[in-house]
């Protein structure tokens, strides 16, 4: 699949490693009535980190995920420590589109002038109902979203930034191809950005960006976000 086209070169940019992050896994596709299983893993897409080097982790932590059902209601899934990641499940009882989200502050140390928060969205499409798929029904602060349910290869893909429940201009993305090349795209002055994938596979969509704040006792914040979806 890593094949060195020269096309290819000027659209993606391959590198040795990225930066860590945060991501759900699950399969984007669920059928109502069975067990979904989620992770949270940190690390490279597809090399995760045992969770005792987790930086923003400590064994026995609390951690809780947001599932939003396609009607808009939400309910808290909790997590179970399993080595490298941590494992929620639930049960699809409706057709339509549901959201996985993580949002946490991590622990900052006294005196630290820099306030750490991990986002982290999963959409799962049960049936063939698109209801529910609506950024509307995220709350995350950060958070890259679709109305697109299927992806295909060669097809233009259409992804929107939010921060703060608006659409954020000029920002920079970090798109990873299933093969590990990467682009950063920068969003227009709708949110927006478009790419056409050329290989097919699971691709991360990664961003990160800081925000001065008053009234704290701490200056910024530095909110990170990913998601995932599959092309076909």
């Amino acid at each position: 699949m890593k094949r060195l086209l020269f096309t290819l070169l000027t659209f993606f940019i391959v590198v040795s490693a990225s930066a860590h992050a945060v991501f759900i896994e699950t399969s984007l596709q669920g059928t109502k009535g069975k067990s979904h299983a989620i992770k949270v893993v940190y690390g490279e897409p597809d090399e995760h980190e045992d969770t005792s080097k987790w930086w923003w982790y400590k064994e026995g932590m609390q951690i809780s995920l947001t599932l939003t059902k396609p009607d808009g209601s939400t309910t808290s899934l909790a997590t179970t420590a399993q080595g490298n990641h941590l494992l929620a499940t639930f049960v699809p009882d409706q057709d339509g589109v549901y959201h996985v989200s993580l949002k946490r502050d991590t622990e900052r140390k006294e005196g630290a002038k820099t306030q750490y928060q991990i986002n982290a969205i999963a959409t799962i499409q049960v049936g063939n109902s698109t209801l529910g798929n609506t950024a509307a029904h995220l709350d995350n602060e950060l958070f890259v979203f679709t109305e697109q349910t299927a992806f295909k290869n060669k097809k233009e893909v259409v992804l929107t930034l939010f921060q703060k429940g608006k659409p954020a201009p000029h920002a920079a993305v970090q798109i990873i191809a299933p093969t590990g090349w990467i682009k950063w795209l920068e969003t227009d002055e709708q949110g927006v950005i478009k790419f056409t994938p050329v290989w097919k596979g699971k691709y991360f969509a990664e961003v990160s960006r800081r925000e001065k704040v008053e009234g704290q006792a701490f200056e910024e914040y530095s909110r990170a976000s990913s998601m995932s979806f599959a092309v076909n």
